[in-house]
Parts: structure tokens; C-alpha cells; sequence
């Protein structure tokens, strides 16, 4: 017996998750003056961009372009998307990790950046895949 969890309960979740992520970003910036943390979770936001429009010019909304089964041209495409998306998220962490050794941000203003865009990161993610709309249960990969 899967849990369900209702719809408003998720998005409340959700929105406290990204709340926490959003403070600790805005943190990082304001308490120590600089505010290229901001930039760092800019990379963050647009990290998940590349699969989302992949995904729906490959899975569902075009079915011109192959069949389902076999892939038809599908996988390329995910596999382009998802090297862009790490590519992003690899950058957003280098980035502050560079700022950090040239001096730029502190030691606690990298380390709260790189933990809130990673919660940003992972809220975009988690809204759209579950709110994504699942043909059935059994696509549901969270069973909710």
C-alpha cells in the first residue's frame, strides 16, 4: 500500500524546502557583503533546464519522432540533456569553490551557497517529477 500525500501538502513542503535553500543563499550573501553567491544559485536554477526541454520534445509531446519502444533518436537527446544539466551543477560548484580560494567568499559563505543550491537544485527537481503527471501508479518513482 503506497502513501499518498496530498497534492497541497507536497507544495508546502516543497515551498519550506526552497524557502530554507533561498535563506541560506541570502545569508552567505548579506552577512559577509558579498553577493555573488546570488550568481552561484542563478547556475543552480537554470542546472535542470536542459532536461526539462528535452524531455518534452522527446517523451510525449512529439510522437512523430520514433517509437516509444525501441528509443527512436530519444536517448541521445536525454544524454545531451543530462550532460548539460551536470555540466551546470559541476560549474555552480566549482565556481564557488574557486571564489572561495581566490579569496572572494569565506569558508562558511561557500559552504552555506553550495548547500542551498543544492536545495534549490534538488526542489526544482523533486516539483517536476512530481508534478510531472505519471500515466499510472506504477510510473510514480517516489509511489505517491
Amino acid at each position: 500500500m503506497a502513501l499518498r500525500i496530498n497534492p497541497i501538502s507536497k507544495i508546502i513542503g516543497l515551498s519550506s524546502v526552497l524557502a530554507v535553500g533561498f535563506l541560506l543563499v541570502v545569508l552567505a550573501a548579506a552577512v559577509w557583503g558579498n553577493w555573488m553567491p546570488i550568481l552561484i544559485t542563478l547556475i543552480f536554477l537554470v542546472a535542470h533546464i536542459p532536461t526539462l526541454l528535452i524531455g518534452f520534445q522527446y517523451y510525449g509531446y512529439d510522437e512523430s519522432l520514433g517509437d516509444f519502444e525501441d528509443g527512436g533518436g530519444k536517448t541521445d537527446a536525454a544524454d545531451v540533456g543530462h550532460f548539460l544539466e551536470s555540466f551546470f551543477l559541476t560549474s555552480a560548484n566549482a565556481l564557488a569553490l574557486v571564489l572561495y580560494h581566490g579569496h572572494i567568499l569565506t569558508k562558511q559563505a561557500c559552504v552555506l551557497t553550495i548547500i542551498g543550491g543544492f536545495l534549490i537544485y534538488g526542489t526544482v527537481v523533486t516539483f517536476t517529477t512530481f508534478f510531472d503527471g505519471f500515466e499510472t501508479d506504477d510510473d510514480d518513482p517516489f509511489g505517491m
